[in-house]
Parts: C-alpha cells; sequence; structure tokens
C-alpha cells in the first residue's frame, strides 16, 4: 500500500511517504509526513501550554463578577 501525506496533498506538494504491507495492494492509506507532524506536535504542545493560563483568565474573571454580585447583595 502506497502512504500519503494528507496535509501535504491539501497543500498541493509531494505527498508519498512511504510503503507498508501488503506491497502488491495498489491501494492509498493515509498517514502524515516529518514536516507535518513535527508541526502538528508543535500546535499540540503550544494549546497545551496554553490552556492553563487561558483558564486561569476565565477563572479570574468570573471570580471577580462573583465578587461584585456578593458585594451588591450586602
Amino acid at each position: 500500500m502506497k502512504i500519503v501525506c494528507s496535509w501535504c496533498r491539501q497543500e498541493g506538494k509531494e505527498e508519498f511517504v512511504g510503503e507498508k504491507a501488503p506491497f502488491d495492494d495498489a491501494r492509498e492509506t493515509h498517514g502524515i509526513c516529518l514536516v507535518h507532524h513535527e508541526q502538528v506536535q508543535a500546535r499540540w504542545r503550544d494549546s497545551r501550554h496554553r490552556l492553563p493560563d487561558e483558564q486561569m483568565g476565565i477563572e479570574d474573571s468570573l471570580s471577580q463578577t462573583l465578587s461584585r454580585w456578593v458585594g451588591f447583595a450586602k
């Protein structure tokens, strides 16, 4: 089977990554090339590290809003 990178295909680039068994099967299967693999991993790592900061911002905002509401209720 012929392995092609879906990301390369979308970008109109050379998409062939390699082959895998059964080698006499002419069908395609999808994979990811090393370049796009690194890009996807980098985006994942960046988003994973940003998430707590964004959540903290939301929690801080919620805390401030609740404090104002409690202040109004007194």
